[in-house]
């Protein structure tokens, strides 16, 4: 049985936790940091913690957030155990394993945090890092195979991994929701939950030996794209002083709350026809909501493509800009940045997504030369030039684009003009590939994440080499986070990301571990193009500015 910690005491109550197999690393779990959002709460911004009497038991994680459940993703699940090149008896045997996985458990009732520290000395002052997952806003949850894991609190840092609401419960706006909200607005409470989290953390992470004044944030996929949304709110300032985006997706999808864009529609628009399932039209449509059961409200997002569409809209308060346009503008937060991408991110995402560009899906190959046509207009010429076989649908070139335009050309883009601004900015080329001779996944989309995290997928290959790269990566995710620079010794060099040499590091096995120039610069200056000509449609779509709260008062909720 785990030793327990000796009680911690934090603003709502005292806790204890239990030390791992080692006795070295204090766990804490399921720690409410707001309350359940439920009942009349739903859909409404995260309250503060209730405070609790006696001793919490901080030894099992909370439950994770709703989530979006389609009979789609099976077959990307298939895709992903195939393209790992394992012989068939593997293949199939996991195949079957994950079919058979039982599912976490789910709750309205999910705003909870986890955390790992090696000490519980107040006087410690340790670097946080706080964990922000991924899973297209619609999944996922803080304490998953691949981040329960030790390996960064053994380096010295106190580790945070959150809940947030997700998809319907946490990005659902209704225009009767935006008249309750004394800001005028609605939907991002998922984004909301990640900020409350960073409040908690300025308030409780002392008692755990952590430094309030050492904040990193970091995510991957849609967890990098909230770090980027922090980046960007006026609501997040003061409460994080450093940054890392792995493999941020979907750089310009997002909704906007009154204005359909590109293909979304207005955030307020799709609410309301989600709400026009349950209940009648008029007034009084969001109390009858609130009490139809949670799982209900996600049925139609299972059957219907334009129900998983629930996701951080451009509000003109909690985000007052789009993030692209605030980084264009050099109005983001301007702390130390590590960032980058994987170099293969398309192969996998093309599974699940079956479309070369962000927005659609199950493209036939006949239709991606319209589609290409109708969203990149005048570039959409030097596109097919630049992705042979794209014109012609051909499969490995709609992966190719696929991973530039959802994932890779983000990091560009963030990168560049966080240069500009003056920041230190560190970035990255993910390139470690399936052992196997015959993957055909690549440095694929996620992969990066166990080796941060030092947690290997279990029954998944890790060779000696593979665990020296974790070593790797995890001490420079550490060090960057200690003192905003991730150069540490007896590891190569990490050269500065600057408009002058943009520089960035190739994160592989030994051989390719070390210092590298840009690479694909042609592609990523066109997509780049491409986004900066969007950015100029955003601006024509703001929303009035709204009057903000303090990172003070923010760090209270």
């Amino acid at each position: 049985m785990a030793k327990q910690t000796s009680p911690v005491k934090i603003r709502t109550g005292t806790l204890t936790g239990t030390y791992d197999k080692q006795g070295e690393i204090a766990i804490f779990k399921g720690i409410p940091y707001a309350a359940p959002p439920v009942g009349p709460l739903r859909w409404k911004p995260p309250q503060p913690a209730l405070p609790w009497s006696g001793t919490l038991r901080a030894e099992k994680a909370g439950p994770s957030a709703y989530q979006l459940k389609t009979d789609d993703a099976q077959p990307a699940f298939d895709a992903f155990i195939e393209g790992q090149g394992w012989g068939r008896l593997k293949t199939s045997a996991m195949k079957l394993m994950l079919r058979v996985a039982p599912s976490p458990k789910e709750s309205e009732d999910c705003l909870t945090l986890n955390v790992r520290t090696p000490s519980l000395d107040k006087r410690a002052k340790l670097p946080v890092m706080v964990w922000i997952h991924g899973g297209g806003h619609f999944m996922g949850s803080g304490e998953d195979p691949m981040t329960d894991s030790t390996a960064l609190a053994r380096r010295g840092a106190v580790t945070v991994t959150i809940n947030y609401r997700l998809g319907v419960m946490g990005y659902f706006a209704h225009a009767e929701l935006s008249r309750e909200s004394e800001h005028g607005v609605s939907g991002n409470y998922g984004t909301l939950d990640q900020i409350a989290a960073l409040g908690w953390v300025q308030e409780n992470i002392s008692a755990f030996g952590g430094d309030p004044d050492n904040v990193t944030i970091f995510g991957e996929s849609a967890g990098a794209e909230s770090v980027v949304h922090m980046l960007s709110s006026p609501l997040a300032r003061g409460l994080f002083h450093k940054a890392i985006m792995q493999s941020a997706s979907a750089g310009f999808p997002y909704m906007v709350l009154r204005h359909p864009f590109l293909t979304n529609p207005a955030a307020e628009e799709l609410g309301q026809r989600l709400a026009d399932r349950f209940a009648s039209p008029g007034a009084g449509q969001v109390e009858a909501l609130r009490h139809v059961p949670a799982e209900k409200l996600y049925q139609p997002g299972a059957a219907e493509l334009e129900f998983r569409r629930f996701n951080p809209a451009v509000d003109g308060y909690v985000l007052e800009k789009h993030p692209l346009q605030v980084f264009l503008e050099g109005e983001q937060t301007r702390v130390p940045l590590l960032l980058g991408s994987n170099a293969d991110e398309g192969t996998w995402l093309f599974s699940m997504l079956t479309s070369p560009v962000s927005g659609y899906f199950g493209v036939e190959p006949h239709e991606v030369a319209g589609l290409v046509r109708e969203r990149y207009g005048d570039l959409a010429e030097p596109v097919f030039d630049l992705y042979p076989g794209l014109r012609q649908g051909e499969e490995a070139a709609q992966s190719d684009f696929l991973g530039d335009n959802y994932v890779r050309v983000n990091d560009y883009f963030y990168a560049t003009y966080a240069a500009q601004a003056g920041q230190p900015v560190y970035r990255y080329l993910f390139t470690r590939t399936p052992p196997s001779p015959t993957q055909t996944l690549g440095a694929y989309h996620s992969a990066d994440v166990p080796f941060v995290h030092g947690k290997p997928m279990p029954l998944f290959d890790f060779t000696e080499e593979d665990k020296a790269l974790s070593q790797a990566m995890g001490d420079y995710w550490v060090q960057f986070a200690r003192s905003g620079d991730p150069n540490l010794a007896p590891h190569p060099h990490w050269p500065a990301y600057t408009a002058d040499q943009p520089r960035q590091m190739r994160l592989g096995h030994e051989a390719e571990l070390g210092a590298i120039a840009l690479d694909r610069p042609v592609k990523l200056a066109l997509l780049r193009q491409h986004l900066e000509n969007l950015v100029g449609e955003m601006r024509q779509l703001q929303q009035p500015k709204m009057e903000v709260a303090t990172p003070a008062q923010f760090a209270k909720v």
